[in-house]
């Protein structure tokens, strides 16, 4: 019996060329330990039955054993992923799926793993910061948090579901259902450290924040938060975990704070998400060990929906504070869909429309068109969130600004579309108010809008202020803080100034003498003058029949009749002395 040689049909290219042993798998153990690319020369196919031939005629082999189908670990970019010639420098990244930590394949910590798989070692140094000091002092240890101390799991039922109605609604971070399985879990066993504790307490704090009834130890789980992430977890590998507590925190800290705070909070929310390697599709990195799943769609969208997110709560930060993004050489996660029930997906498509303030004139010679076109996107996005609406006005303002410090010409041909929006952000401002839900926005835009009014200068902008100083009012009987006070008296302060700034204009007009025209006398020399009896002559004497069209166009041509009629009525000027 003449029987095909199975092993060789299931031997690896990669396998082969090195005289390494190939145990069937997919990938195999050899490509997955050095990081090939494993698979099957052009005559190696796989099949579920093996056909024999014997004298007997045909024959089929019993079902080879059948080994679990393992996604590649490897992208092949070329002979190597990292180390060959004309690899994509953009690729060249190595990513570590259980510690979540990405560096670049250039890195100190990197190369050691790299020299070790170009040298075929048995043992390949793994992903670490070998020498990275001289370790003198011992790192900080994580220390347990008892949540249900500090939230109980009835509160914390009842601030989950103000969060999930109202911050998950428009910022669309967080599962549900898989949190609400994961948090009942850890509130059931809080023994230790956990990350998601990290998680569970910003959920109850921004619930406080936006609940009619906040909760008394809504500081203290601030508090412990910002003392986990700046003074303990800055020092290790990010987690998810992690970046999406960096993400609330930045939430949090705009609702609460001051810009600069949650600038910060924003900018490392955004680093914490490259360390994590979020800013790369895994299926674009070069080497991903241990193994990890590419196919699981859950952890596909939560990487997606935490960089995308992060990233735009960045870019609008910077935009309206006027401070610098955080930015990537190359990003190859795809945006994460839309649900159909939030409008996150409107919140990153308005971040990024955004252009940056950094304008490389070779690529954009024109920065105030660039602006413009850029405010003509944001008015043609049509949404039913109140927040998007107000989002989509406090970047117009931003927008305007730039025009108006740019060129004053460009800002005022575009104020008709600043006031469109800011009257639509005026609606929905106070329908939030109504509800008592307390965005930032709620102040911050109507406040831009007085500004706004005032810079354009036009009667119909001037109408718009009245309206905005009432909201303003409101606004303070709702929520009489410092913050809001503080920002309702400057507004009148600033329509005070302008409005005596107009009086000081018409003051100096008013000061002109009032003197009557001249009257507007013919002028010395001309026949009027000479002969005054010519004021009571008919002038359209004799003219009833003069052929205007043939006088006022001289092309025509004139018959020898026209011209002797032409000419009897030329002898009449004549005699009126022209």
């Amino acid at each position: 019996m003449q029987v095909a040689n199975v092993l060789e049909q299931r031997a690896r290219h990669q396998g082969r060329q090195r005289k390494r042993k190939c145990d069937g798998r997919k990938p195999c153990a050899t490509c997955v330990r050095y990081e090939y690319q494993c698979e099957y020369t052009a005559s190696g196919k796989r099949a579920s039955l093996v056909h024999l031939t014997s004298d007997n005629g045909p024959e089929t082999l019993p079902r080879q054993q059948s080994w679990p189908e393992v996604p590649p670990s490897v992208i092949q970019l070329q002979a190597h992923p990292l180390t060959a010639p004309g690899a994509r420098f953009h690729h060249r990244g190595i990513l570590d799926p259980v510690k979540t930590r990405f560096v670049r394949a250039n890195s100190a910590i990197a190369f050691p793993r790299i020299l070790g798989m170009d040298m075929e070692s048995e043992s390949i140094p793994r992903l670490h910061s070998f020498a990275w000091n001289l370790g003198l002092r011992s790192e900080e240890q994580d220390l347990p948090v008892d949540v249900n101390s500090i939230i109980p799991y009835s509160e914390f039922q009842r601030l989950s579901a103000v969060y999930f109605s109202t911050v998950k609604r428009e910022l669309g971070l967080l599962e549900e259902v898989d949190f609400g399985e994961k948090s009942n879990a850890r509130y059931a066993n809080t023994q230790g450290y956990n990350e998601l504790d990290l998680i569970i307490l910003m959920v109850a704090a921004l619930g406080s924040f936006f609940s009619s009834n906040p909760h008394p130890r809504e500081a203290d789980c601030i508090q412990i938060v910002k003392s986990i992430l700046i003074t303990k977890r800055m020092a290790v590998n990010p987690s998810y975990q992690i970046v999406a507590a960096w993400i609330l925190l930045t939430i949090y800290l705009r609702c609460t704070g001051r810009p600069h705070g949650s600038w910060v909070a924003s900018s490392m929310a955004l680093h914490q998400a490259e360390a994590s390697g979020l800013h790369k599709e895994m299926q674009t990195i070069a080497v991903v060990y241990p193994a990890a799943s590419a196919a699981d769609h859950k952890l596909v969208k939560t990487r997606r929906k935490l960089f995308w997110i992060a990233r735009a709560l960045n870019i609008v930060l910077s935009f309206e504070y006027g401070r610098s993004r955080v930015t990537f050489d190359v990003v190859t996660t795809k945006k994460f869909a839309p649900d159909g029930v939030g409008f996150a997906h409107q919140y990153v498509e308005l971040a990024d429309i955004l252009p940056s303030d950094f304008v490389d004139r070779e690529r954009e010679p024109d920065p105030p068109a660039a602006l413009g076109a850029t405010l003509t996107r944001i008015e043609e996005i049509q949404t039913e969130s109140h927040f998007i609406t107000i989002l989509k006005a406090d970047l117009a303002f931003a927008i305007y600004r730039r025009l108006w410090l740019m060129s004053l010409t460009d800002a005022k041909d575009r104020a008709e579309s600043i006031l469109n929006i800011g009257k639509a952000a005026l609606i929905a401002a106070e329908a939030l108010l109504e509800t008592r839900t307390p965005w930032w926005n709620v102040l911050h835009a109507p406040f831009m809008f007085v500004c706004v009014t005032l810079a354009v200068g036009t009667p119909r902008s001037f109408s718009y202020v009245a309206e905005a100083m009432a909201l303003l009012d409101k606004i303070a009987e709702a929520y009489p803080t410092h913050m809001v006070l503080e920002a309702r008296n400057q507004a009148v302060a600033m329509v005070r100034m302008f409005r005596q700034r107009k009086e000081k204009e018409l003051e100096a007009l008013s000061a002109l003498p009032s003197t009557s025209p001249p009257e507007d006398a013919p002028t010395i020399g001309s026949g009027m003058s000479q002969n005054p009896c010519l004021t009571d002559l008919d002038w359209t004497l004799g003219l009833e029949s003069f052929q205007w069209d043939t006088f006022l166009n001289p092309q025509l041509v004139m018959s020898s009749q026209q011209q002797s009629g032409f000419a009897n009525n030329l002898s009449l000027t004549d005699t009126l002395g022209f």
